[in-house]
């Protein structure tokens, strides 16, 4: 079985396990695995039982975009993991031009935003540009070799950052959720791979927490981290996508001086 086909089998083996039967009008009572069954969800979805089990166990089987659709709706995806489901069944999102270099405008701009922290990040999570706020604030990647200048390989490679996140746990998910939507998007996805082989050899927890197969695009949120000096603050966060930059955002930063609801 391929990786595709066994992304796509643990997938939806496990957004099915989620549902509660009774929410559908089946019983709950006397069932070999959690949620709902097979059949169950192909009636809902109105498709086959052969049809959607040949579907989950990976087989190259030719269905409609509407019958996707509409597996999704009984599985309850949100729309980053229905995007996510699509790309995997129907394929990537169609070539950007690349632009591979952070163009010294941007690079200005990153600076104009001090003094709230701001750095430039590619959708594997390569960390690219950042102001002096942001080295002080968040975290100094110029301590880094440039292969470990990566988001998601700062959460579990590097105790002195994971000590900096009060909430490292609830931060590490909702990095992994991202960086999973954008590996199935993307185009090319030697950079991700080259992130996800590195990080498989050297952390046994980040293995783990790769099974939970969670997919979210973070676009917006909230964070607390310890400074440099070891002070406690409190940040709402936004991403934004320059133009003409098919995998790069502006990740942004602004202080509030009130704990966090979600930090």
């Amino acid at each position: 079985m391929t990786t595709k086909h066994e992304n796509l089998k643990t997938f939806l083996t496990k957004h099915r396990a989620k549902i509660n039967p009774e929410d559908y009008g089946f019983t709950s009572g006397r069932r070999r695995v959690k949620g709902l069954r097979r059949e169950e969800v192909a009636q809902l979805a109105a498709i086959s039982v052969s049809w959607y089990t040949w579907l989950e166990q990976g087989r190259e089987i030719s269905i409609s975009r509407a019958a996707i659709n509409r597996i999704g709706t009984v599985l309850k995806l949100t729309n980053d993991e229905q995007e996510y489901l699509n790309a995997i069944v129907f394929g990537n999102k169609p070539a950007l031009e690349e632009q591979e270099e952070v163009s010294e405008e941007l690079k200005a701009l990153i600076r104009a935003l001090e003094p709230n922290p701001a750095f430039i990040r590619r959708e594997n999570m390569d960390i690219e540009y950042w102001n002096e706020a942001a080295s002080k604030k968040i975290f100094d990647w110029s301590t880094l070799p440039k292969a470990d200048r990566n988001s998601l390989k700062l959460m579990f490679l590097n105790d002195e950052y994971k000590r900096r996140i009060p909430q490292w746990e609830q931060a590490a998910k909702n990095t992994i959720a991202s960086f999973r939507s954008y590996f199935a998007l993307a185009t090319d996805k030697s950079a991700f791979k080259a992130v996800l082989d590195d990080l498989k050899s050297r952390s046994e927890l980040f293995c783990q927490m790769w099974q939970d197969y969670e997919v979210k695009r973070i676009r917006e949120g909230e964070k607390s981290v310890l400074d440099d000096k070891g002070t406690l603050r409190h940040y709402k966060y936004v991403s934004l996508k320059p133009e003409h930059y098919s995998n790069t955002f502006v990740i942004y930063y602004i202080e509030s001086k009130e704990k966090l609801s979600n930090p």
